[in-house]
């Protein structure tokens, strides 16, 4: 579906393109000192704690930020049930994918983190033939 077929509501969301670059910068950076620790063969339980706990941090400010996305689900949701009473299956299909297009910001920087934490974990791996000491739950 197209985007102008979305209902035209203001949730008063707020604007995190500045707070989203930041993110995104950090994100580069830590890729950048991933990909030198990957290049050297230098991961140690030091440098992958280090870099782990710094992905997350990331990752933790962008979900932060996008928590009042999460807030306006149930409202949208009903949004879309009422005004789509006729076709509830176009209904849902648009409130899901409008849901998606508001997340859609967050998620790319989200998933850019967990990637960064996955390839983290199998340099440590292909390194030391284990998993790293903090795998374990």
């Amino acid at each position: 579906m197209a985007k102008e077929e979305f209902i035209t509501v203001d949730f008063q969301l707020p604007n995190h393109c500045n707070e989203l670059s930041k993110a995104e910068e950090a994100i580069g950076k830590l890729k950048k000192r991933f990909e030198i620790v990957q290049q050297q063969k230098s991961i140690n339980n030091c440098t992958h704690l280090e870099l782990f706990e710094e992905i997350v941090r990331c990752l933790m400010y962008v979900a932060k930020l996008s928590e009042p996305t999460f807030q306006i689900e149930d409202e949208l949701e009903a949004l879309y049930t009422r005004n789509f009473k006729h076709s509830p299956a176009l209904g849902k299909q648009l409130w899901l994918e409008h849901y998606d297009e508001l997340h859609h910001p967050y998620s790319i920087l989200k998933n850019r983190c967990y990637r960064l934490l996955e390839l983290l974990d199998e340099e440590y791996q292909n390194v030391h033939g284990k998993v790293p000491p903090n795998f374990n739950i």
